[in-house]
């Protein structure tokens, strides 16, 4: 039976849960989106909004996270100028 509890520890702190579903219709201006977290709301913020909606809500899948939210450093290092400004 102790050798359950190791097994048992390992495979909850394994578990994600599952990313939240969206259901978004585009609003015309350059891609942007009204998202909603179920598609009755998206439907009913879609009805309050329809002069600026250019199509239907639709379901939106998910992103996959790497587990860091943070951009890529970038590689490029900043050196500074010799001599004075107006020098050549």
């Amino acid at each position: 039976m102790w050798s359950i509890i190791p097994v048992s520890a390992i495979l909850l702190a394994q578990a994600q849960p599952a990313p939240a579903e969206k259901w978004c219709f585009e609003r015309g201006q350059g891609g942007a989106q009204l998202c909603e977290g179920t598609e009755t709301a998206c439907k009913d913020l879609l009805k309050i909004n329809t002069e600026i909606a250019t199509g239907p809500c639709l379901q939106v899948e998910p992103l996959e996270q790497s587990g860091s939210t943070a951009p890529p450093a970038s590689s490029e290092k900043r050196t500074p100028t010799k001599g004075k400004p107006g020098d050549h």
